[in-house]
């Protein structure tokens, strides 16, 4: 009778393979979580978690940060953050949750709130260049209000809000410029019986203009003093007005 492999045998044979293998298996788990637990123990072994300092003042951050053995830096300048109220912690270096040493430093950044912008001076600009000016830093023209005779011609008079205020950005500036230019305003003098040559020099000194100039007789004055004048002595007189004179021939 021949001795082939038993009817059972197999099975049983296999089994206890796929039990010797899943204690291996178990052992392999257990043994990684083992070193993962103990690696991970090792390397934050005298660390500290750095807590979040977002939306504390720097008397709940330094109380709390020394609890844990940290220090604290306040660095400057502070940080624009309008989810933060002034004065609070809007930023911090290392981040939340972040492993350090005990002792280390968190430095930290307190919040400005939203951001403002500072509205430049452009009194005496032009109108293109003072929406210029304001554009390149931000902000946006607002209304233009116009008047004549305030100052040159096309010139910024003031903005509202007024230079130096401080706004958040794309804020709208109203501005107030001058179209005409002004005109300054003399009294006509008396050029009557004053000689031709005194009334020319007088003009060009002043900038005046004067027009023409009329030669007519007259008996028992001398020739080349002013007998008429147009505009007459007393009436007011601009830089832009024509004067004319009548002189003796």
């Amino acid at each position: 009778m021949s001795h082939g492999s038993q009817p059972g045998r197999e099975p049983e044979h296999r089994g206890r393979w796929l039990a010797t293998l899943l204690v291996i298996g178990v052992f392999c788990v257990s043994f990684g979580i083992v070193f993962w637990i103990a690696l991970v123990h090792t390397i934050h072994e005298g660390t500290q978690t750095v807590p979040s300092l977002r939306g504390r003042t720097l008397e709940e951050a330094q109380r709390l940060l020394h609890d844990r053995s940290l220090g604290i830096r306040l660095a400057q300048p502070g940080a624009f953050d309008a989810t933060i109220p002034a004065g609070a912690i809007a930023r911090q270096e290392p981040r939340a949750g972040f492993h350090v040493k005990s002792g280390a430093i968190v430095t930290v950044r307190l919040s400005l709130g939203g951001e403002r912008i500072i509205i430049p001076d452009v009194q005496g600009e032009s109108l293109q260049g003072a929406a210029g000016v304001l554009e390149q830093v931000g902000l946006r023209p607002g209304r233009r209000v116009k008047i004549d005779g305030g100052a040159e011609g096309n010139s910024v008079l003031a903005t509202d809000p007024p230079a130096g205020s401080a706004v958040t950005p794309s804020t709208a500036i109203d501005i107030l410029f001058n179209q005409a230019p002004h005109h300054r305003l003399w009294v006509m003098p008396n050029l009557l019986a004053v000689p031709l040559e005194r009334v020319q020099a007088f003009f060009r000194r002043n900038r005046f203009r004067l027009g023409q100039v009329h030669r007519v007789p007259y008996a028992g004055v001398p020739a080349g003093e002013v007998v008429r004048q147009y505009p007459p002595a007393g009436s007011p007189l601009s830089t832009s007005d024509i004067i004319t004179v009548w002189i003796v021939q």
